[in-house]
This record gives structure tokens, C-alpha cells and sequence, in this order.
């Protein structure tokens, strides 16, 4: 009854096709245990590939090797080589500024991505791989009241998605987000799967379980015994009308773009004002994306946003989230992400380009930030784009690299180092920005403390636009 009720689903949202090559998750608990026994039959009358892929986090010390054993002597019985990724999630937690849960999460699908690619890298296109997981109902209730609970909007209510592509354009799909997980625990005990069983999901330490464990059965037993049944109805119809609001803000998107690279979007900032607010802001979000900012845009973001679009003024721009920044030009929009990402001992650079005016009223940045002329420097290095940041690089000195100083002189980066009295062990380390050889600043560093800029693109009286560099860690 389930596996009709799984392939009902599989049919309904078109999940998998014939011959499809399956990437699939397996923690060794009830839900991929009870996935995998259902695909295993699939496989035989689709011609299916399976690639059960187990991740061991390191949270449980002998429980996660146990349940390590346990998936791959499942997989050799069944006659699979099952690929196990062993990741220590609690120091990922600690560099990344992450919750345990959150890192467990990127571990997971780190780890599904890396299989895909291997795939791939063997000759199947992607289009043919999906990667499958075991979300159940009962998880697809718990996700739209935690996201209820945290003020998400439309989007955020709907809850999980029976198929969703992530960022590499892999995949995702659900295919038993439709069944509870007491027909889940009884379809095991009936085939005597005997899954593994994680402890640290009856701690109430992580809010998923307090939600589980707590909120809902209160929920249950004094306001609505069928709250989860209530809850799913909820997220579908939610995501029916984010589907609609979606595709009504695709069918404009290209029709606003007036010039795009991979560094920015320049959108038609009279038209994205006559559009309705929700439309605008899932045009907004979509850029966004285009660029590479998929997630962390929260309300607070998009406000901002709202501000600049309607400001009166010629000029305006607000940040968001990982540098990236939305700029007003006259009646235009332009969204620009940060180019110049940090590296090993080098900042992380944003890069912004202001109207002279609007310029003016920038807060000192003290020896954070460098400012040139754009045009001056759109003429020297792209007169075909609004890019000339395009070619900025940043790293250390090589040979030929010089800068500019005052009256059209330039010199030597070598001559530059002796003269600031730059110890020569020193010289390797102190970071750069630059144009092929030309180098525009010498970023402040232990060596140079306040570092240089070069003299050939300065502001004055006839700039119109100020293209500035910040450092921002």
C-alpha cells in the first residue's frame, strides 16, 4: 500500500523517469531504510541506478560508526557499494559559525553534490541524476511550524518542495512527503528492516525536536488533534500561490533586464516600480540568485531595498547579505555582488560604485577603502561595459608590477618596496589590487600599515562616478 502510495507521488510530481541514475541518502534511520527498501524494488521495474550515500557526522561517538556498519553491510547485502563520507560536524559548526543542525545539513548535501559530480565527470549528463531523500510528512509539519514560528513569508510556508534544484543545478527530490512517519515505522516492522534508531532525537536540545516532542503534541491535545494535517494543507496551499507569484514575476524578469554580466544586473528601475510589491521582490530575488546570492535575504533585506527603488534622489544603494549591494542609477537598478572574494592571507574586498554626490556623504573608511575615478578608469581598461572591476585582481607582487604615482609617474613595485623600507622577507605578504601589472592599491598591511594608492585615477572636479573598494574582513 505505501509503495503505491510513494509511486503515486513519484508519478504525480514527476520525480523520477526510466533508467534514471539515483543519488540516495542513507543515514541508516527509518525513513532512508524504508527509501531505500522502495527503490530497490523501483529499480527493477524502472532500471534504475541507485548510489546509497551514508554521511557519519562525528556527533555520537560509537553510535555513528555503528550506524556507519550498519548502512554499508545493508548496502553489500543488497548488492550496493554504498559511499560513506566521514565529516567532523562539530568543528565544521565551530569554523563556519554554524548550529550543529545547520552543519549536519551542509555536510549531507556536500556530500550528495560530490557524488552527483563523480557522476557526471563519468559521462552522465546531470539531467539524468537526481539525488533522493527521506523527508517524511510528519517532517514536512514540523518544517512549516518552524518556519511559522520564525515570520516566514509565503515562500517560507510552503514548506518543502517535492523537487528542488540546488545551487550547482542538481536535483533534490522527496518522494515520501506524502506518508506519515507511523506508516513509515510500520512498513519497517513489517518488512523486519530493523533501521537504526538516533538518540539525539528524543533531546529537546534542538528546537526541530522541541517542536516534535513538545509543541505539537500540546498543540494536539488543546487546540487541534489533526494540527499537522492542518499544518501540510497550509504549505500546500501556500506554495500554490508562491508558484503563481513566481511565474508571474519570471514572465517580466527578462523583459526589465537592460544589461547583465556575472558581476551585476542593471534592471529598468521604472518598470520594477509599477510592478506589485510581491512581484518585485521575487524579480529582486531572482537577480539575487542569477548573481549567486540564493539564500540569507531576509525581510529586513528586501525593505531596504524597497527604500531604494523609490528614493528620490539620483543615487542611493543599500548592502546585502555576503557584499553584495543594490544601487540606484537615476531611474535604474543595478545589483552587483562582491567580485573579490578573500583567500589565504588575503581580505575580502566589497566594490561599489557611487555617484560623486552621493559619494560625498560616505562615512570615513579611514584606510579601508580606496576610491578612483570610473570613468577615468572605464576609459583605460573597458570602454565596452559598466565593468572595468572585471579585471581587478587581488593577490602579491610579480614580476613587472608597478603603480602610479603623482604627475603620470610611475614606478617600479620594487623600487616602491625600497623606498617605503619594506623589509625584503616582508615583501611576498603585502596584498595587492590590480589591473594585469598595474597595481591601484597597496592595501594597509603589518608591512605598510597605510598602504598606497595609485595617483593615475584620482577624484576631481569633472568625476561624476566613484568606484570604491572596501575592505570588509
Amino acid at each position: 500500500m505505501m509503495k503505491k502510495q510513494i509511486l503515486e507521488t513519484i508519478q504525480r510530481h514527476n520525480l523520477v523517469k526510466l533508467h534514471q541514475h539515483i543519488v540516495l541518502g542513507l543515514s541508516g534511520g527509518p525513513d532512508s531504510v524504508c527509501l531505500f527498501h522502495v527503490f530497490l524494488e523501483l529499480a527493477k521495474e524502472m532500471d534504475l541506478h541507485l548510489y546509497p550515500v551514508h554521511v557519519n557526522h562525528k556527533f555520537r561517538p560509537g553510535a555513528a560508526e555503528e550506524d556507519q556498519a550498519y548502512v554499508e553491510q545493508l548496502c553489500e547485502t543488497a548488492g550496493f557499494s554504498c559511499r560513506t563520507f566521514v565529516i567532523d560536524c562539530v568543528k565544521l559548526a565551530e569554523e563556519e559559525h554554524l548550529t550543529p543542525e545547520e552543519a549536519g545539513r551542509k555536510a549531507r548535501y556536500c556530500a550528495f553534490a560530490e557524488v552527483a559530480d563523480q557522476l557526471v565527470k563519468r559521462g552522465i549528463s546531470r539531467s539524468e541524476i537526481v539525488i533522493a531523500v527521506g523527508h517524511n510528512a510528519d517532517d514536512q509539519a514540523e518544517t512549516i511550524l518552524f518556519r511559522l514560528l520564525r515570520g516566514a513569508g509565503t515562500d517560507g510556508l510552503s514548506g518543502m518542495r517535492y523537487s528542488r534544484f540546488d545551487e550547482t543545478g542538481n536535483r533534490i527530490i522527496r518522494p515520501l512527503l506524502d506518508v506519515k512517519r507511523e506508516e513509515i515505522m510500520a512498513y519497517c516492522k513489517v518488512q523486519n528492516l530493523l533501521p537504526r534508531m538516533d538518540s539525539t532525537n528524543e533531546e529537546e536540545k534542538y528546537t526541530r525536536n522541541k517542536i516534535r516532542l513538545s509543541l505539537i503534541p500540546h498543540l494536539e491535545q488543546e487546540y487541534n488533534p489533526a494540527v499537522k494535517d492542518t499544518m501540510i494543507r497550509m504549505g500546500k496551499a501556500a506554495a500554490c500561490d508562491s508558484d503563481f507569484l513566481w511565474q508571474q514575476a519570471q514572465d517580466v524578469y527578462e523583459k526589465l533586464v537592460k544589461k547583465s554580466s556575472e558581476t551585476h544586473v542593471l534592471l529598468d528601475g521604472r518598470s520594477l516600480k509599477k510592478l506589485h510589491r510581491a512581484i518585485r521582490q521575487r524579480v529582486l530575488a531572482r537577480v539575487c540568485a542569477d548573481l549567486g546570492l540564493s539564500q540569507d535575504l531576509a525581510w529586513t533585506h528586501f525593505e531596504n531595498c524597497e527604500a531604494i527603488v523609490f528614493h528620490e534622489g539620483p543615487s542611493a544603494s543599500c548592502s546585502l547579505p555576503k557584499g553584495y549591494r543594490l544601487q540606484k542609477w537615476y531611474e535604474d537598478i543595478d545589483v552587483m555582488r562582491p567580485f573579490i572574494e578573500a583567500g589565504e592571507n588575503l581580505p575580502a574586498l566589497e566594490v561599489y560604485v557611487l555617484s560623486k554626490d552621493a559619494y560625498d556623504y560616505l562615512a570615513p573608511a579611514e584606510n579601508r577603502r580606496a576610491v578612483f575615478d570610473y570613468d577615468a578608469l572605464t576609459q583605460m581598461y573597458d570602454s565596452q561595459d559598466l565593468l572595468p572591476e572585471k579585471s581587478m585582481t587581488l593577490g602579491f607582487r610579480q614580476p613587472g608590477d608597478y603603480i602610479a604615482l603623482s604627475e603620470g609617474k610611475t614606478k617600479k613595485l620594487q623600487d616602491y618596496f625600497v623606498d617605503q623600507k619594506i623589509p625584503k622577507s616582508q615583501r611576498p605578504d603585502v596584498p595587492l589590487l590590480k589591473i594585469g601589472r598595474e597595481v591601484l592599491w597597496v592595501l594597509p598591511c603589518e608591512a605598510d600599515p597605510k598602504g598606497r594608492f595609485s595617483g593615475k585615477y584620482k577624484l576631481c572636479g569633472t568625476t561624476k562616478k566613484v568606484i570604491c573598494i572596501e575592505i570588509i574582513c
